[in-house]
């Protein structure tokens, strides 16, 4: 993990630590005014909410506790104790899905307010009414906060304060109606209910997908599919591969590079994952695994002295042929011959020679010994060329060598220098 993503863990972990402590005092003060105004207007069933309150304090603890010990890590966990907001997220939805069967439950039971003045009803419904707006604006805040931060859990305690909104919602609406002798507040609490298990279940679905592993969602892959894409010698991204694990991703990366080099390869992999850091901070751990291209065609680069051998001296080739390869098949698909058009350059020569030839996408360089550590040799080494090293200059079959080079290259994928 590098430093801006342990960054973004150190600022998270204050705000949400912060917000779930505001969350757990707000929900112990809406347990003693909800009891208070209860026993003051004797209605039984804001005395029994107000008891339900209680479990949200509790609730609150949970889902505080887990993200709290999220952080630990050891030899039996090295990838931390993330999973246990996804269990806090379950826990709670459970709980949200509770308050809807409390609140049917409570349809079937017939709640008024006895002998009580009808300015005390108002007070009553009015506080409570200012109570449902504030802690409605706080469930917003508290969700896009753990939107923001990708946590579960604080989106689950965001959706159970939302749901608990609604029973209080039903108890001013029994309290307002009783006033004027009606009674539909059933109506509204069947819709409530429904409200309630709609967001309950589908809490509990992502924490139960989140649980057993679900891949992450196709836009996060199809971002950082983007980041890596921006860098040279990415052949092909043959899979991104990730998990959630609380508010953080796990994620695994399969790239084809063409580069010979393992050392750059190592690089090229090194950079992608910092990269990756840097754009999705909530990435705890990322792994990029690294294969080499597997090409079928192949272009191959042959250069020619005056009795069409294999020049000795690159740099004053009089040709070079230039062969397009169908590896799997080892056949010839075109070839053609073009002449040194630098040969009567007095300085860097052989340079531009292999930037010409770089230019034609060519594969491999046939060649002697004497290539080696010259100024062409290391061009093509930076554009990550390879070489098939022969001994001897003459072609007594074409088709041969290039068989030769074939078999060379499916016996070892990563072919930088080949003897025959």
């Amino acid at each position: 993990m590098n430093e801006s993503s342990s960054d973004y863990k150190k600022e998270s972990k204050k705000i949400i630590n912060r917000l779930l402590i505001f969350s757990t005092f707000i929900n112990l003060a809406l347990t003693i005014i909800k009891y208070v105004l209860g026993k003051w207007i004797g209605n039984i069933a804001l005395q029994a909410d107000a008891l339900h309150s209680g479990l949200d304090v509790l609730s609150s603890v949970i889902v505080f506790s887990a993200i709290f010990f999220s952080y630990v890590k050891s030899e039996k966990f090295p990838f931390g104790l993330y999973k246990l907001e996804n269990i806090a997220s379950s826990l709670v939805s459970l709980l949200i899905i509770l308050t809807a069967f409390e609140i049917g439950y409570s349809l079937l039971e017939t709640h008024e307010v006895l002998h009580v003045s009808t300015i005390k009803q108002i007070i009553t419904a009015a506080v409570l009414f200012l109570i449902v707006v504030l802690m409605f604006l706080y469930s917003r805040y508290e969700k896009k906060i753990g939107i923001k931060y990708s946590s579960s859990g604080i989106v689950s305690d965001a959706e159970h304060i939302k749901s608990d909104l609604f029973s209080i919602f039903i108890i001013i609406c029994s309290i307002v109606f009783s006033i004027y002798g009606l009674n539909i507040d059933r109506y509204v609490a069947i819709i409530i209910v429904v409200m309630i298990l709609h967001s309950g279940f589908g809490l509990l679905k992502n924490s139960t997908l989140a649980l057993l592993d679900i891949n992450i969602d196709k836009r996060t892959i199809d971002a950082i599919r983007q980041e890596i894409s921006k860098f040279d010698h990415v052949n092909e991204i043959a899979s991104i591969k990730g998990r959630k694990s609380g508010r953080f991703m796990l994620l695994e990366i399969v790239v084809k590079f063409d580069i010979a080099s393992f050392e750059d390869a190592h690089k090229l992999s090194s950079d992608i994952e910092t990269t990756i850091y840097k754009k999705f901070p909530n990435v705890d751990n990322v792994i990029v695994h690294y294969e080499p291209i597997e090409k079928k065609d192949i272009k191959i680069c042959v250069p020619l002295n005056k009795s069409n051998e294999i020049s000795e001296d690159f740099s004053n080739s009089l040709s070079f042929l230039i062969i397009d390869y169908d590896l799997s098949r080892q056949k010839i698909l075109n070839t053609q011959e073009i002449e040194n058009r630098f040969i009567e350059l007095k300085e860097k020569k052989g340079i531009e020679i292999a930037l010409f030839l770089v230019k034609k996408s060519v594969d491999i360089i046939v060649a002697t010994d004497h290539i080696v550590n010259t100024g062409p040799y290391f061009v093509f080494k930076t554009y990550n060329k390879k070489f098939y090293i022969v001994n001897s200059t003459k072609i007594d079959n074409l088709q041969n060598l290039l068989k030769s080079i074939s078999d060379k290259i499916y016996a070892k994928q990563t072919l930088e220098v080949a003897r025959v």
